[in-house]
């Protein structure tokens, strides 16, 4: 990945699309941090169902090392099955 430094204000403004399918997962609506700094993930909104409750947290958290690249307009990630996608409310390390 490159060295170029981001804002979060610019990261969000960036769609994140999934390689392994093609899909567009949204754009970052959070990002996940060590107590130390070190980034350990974006989260992204889940989809919305009709028949999900408006509060449900359904939020994807991405991996940091499962980014591929940050373009200029997009964020590239690799996410294969549902392994690599959880609830924020999980524990990332685990």
């Amino acid at each position: 990945m490159n060295n170029k430094q981001y804002s979060f204000q610019e990261l969000s403004a960036k769609r994140v699309i999934n390689m392994a399918d093609g899909k567009e997962l949204g754009h970052i609506c959070d990002m996940i941090f060590t107590a130390i700094g070190r980034i350990m993930g974006l989260v992204v909104p889940g989809k919305k169902s009709f028949f999900k409750s408006f509060t449900n947290n359904d939020n994807l958290f991405i991996p940091w090392n499962n980014i591929i690249k940050i373009g200029s307009d997009v964020i590239l990630v690799e996410l294969i099955g549902c392994a690599n996608i959880c609830s924020t409310d999980e524990d990332p390390e685990s």
